[in-house]
């Protein structure tokens, strides 16, 4: 169980970084989906050379009739999470998106209870209430309000789209990982088949040009934003899945605002007031309560 845990805290970490990658590249000129394609190809040819090189060719096979489940989990990562979170953080504060994405959880756990039957206990409810309300006091909407903020109608739509993008993507990889394939396999065609979806949208003109006006730092800034962003995160989310149920790792992921507010505060100085501070608190304490032996319980009536 604990290191689940730590896979997926360690995933929601790195997930906070990618409105840092998101804004560089959209400073040289890439659209949102030409971002997805970029990372998600290159995620797929890193991790098939080393699956390749290790000789771990069984996790090329897959089932034809569950092709399917795959082509859900690619497509809702490319298009619904990918695109439009990479889309909010561009029309969000860093902190605002990240709040925007931080209502998956609700989605997951309404949905996983009558799809995979878990239990909707009153541990994960609290934890969920202390999350969430933890998220939106760290957005610093509750300090300073959606026009203080920055934010759009069309900026809170695209968001919340982006929240439900994630659900929909760990409900399919649920079901991809109860069907007994390992997560590197699930990996592996979610990043192809994101990356395919894209294709038709990509600006290939856009990274071809980048790359030649300044090729070593953009061929560095596209391997780190797809190790840090995408290969490293949903390899460790996966895996972490391994030890829990789902609504309970997308709860767990998000400590993803905190980290996405400390690297708002450090490189592009959206400092944080009581509120945030507040909300980062509230977060880690959710997280935390969630992880406690015998949950609720054990601090309603503790063991002697």
């Amino acid at each position: 169980m604990k290191i689940g845990v730590v896979a997926i805290l360690t995933a929601g970490c790195l997930w906070g970084a990618v409105g840092v990658f998101v804004r560089l590249l959209d400073n040289e000129g890439y659209s949102p989906l030409t971002i997805v394609f970029a990372r998600m190809s290159l995620a797929f040819v890193i991790l098939s050379v080393f699956l390749l090189i290790s000789g771990r060719w069984r996790f090329f096979r897959v089932r034809l009739r569950d092709l399917p489940l795959f082509a859900g989990a690619g497509i809702s990562s490319a298009i619904m999470l990918n695109l439009f979170y990479s889309m909010s953080t561009v029309m969000n504060p860093l902190s605002v998106a990240s709040i925007l994405l931080a209502a998956s959880p609700v989605f997951v756990v309404l949905m996983s209870a009558p799809i995979f039957k878990e239990k909707i206990t009153g541990t994960k409810v609290l934890s969920l209430i202390i999350v969430f309300t933890g998220c939106v006091f760290t957005s610093g909407i509750v300090s300073g309000g959606l026009a203080g903020a920055g934010v759009s109608a069309r900026g809170i739509a695209i968001g919340l789209l982006a929240g439900i993008g994630w659900a929909l993507y760990g409900i399919t990889t649920r079901f991809c990982l109860n069907r007994g394939y390992h997560s590197l396999t699930v990996n592996l065609y979610s990043f192809i088949i994101g990356a395919v979806t894209c294709v038709p949208f990509t600006d290939f003109g856009a990274i071809a040009s980048s790359i030649h006006a300044a090729p070593a730092y953009m061929v560095t800034i596209l391997i780190l934003h797809t190790l840090v962003t995408s290969l490293f995160p949903y390899s460790l989310f996966i895996y972490g899945m391994n030890y829990m149920d789902t609504g309970k790792a997308s709860i767990i992921a998000s400590v993803e605002p905190v980290v996405a507010t400390l690297i708002g505060f450090f490189f592009y100085g959206e400092n944080p007031d009581a509120a945030t501070i507040c909300g980062i608190v509230l977060v880690l304490c959710g997280i935390s309560l969630l992880n406690i032996p015998g949950g609720l319980k054990s601090l309603i009536k503790p063991q002697e």
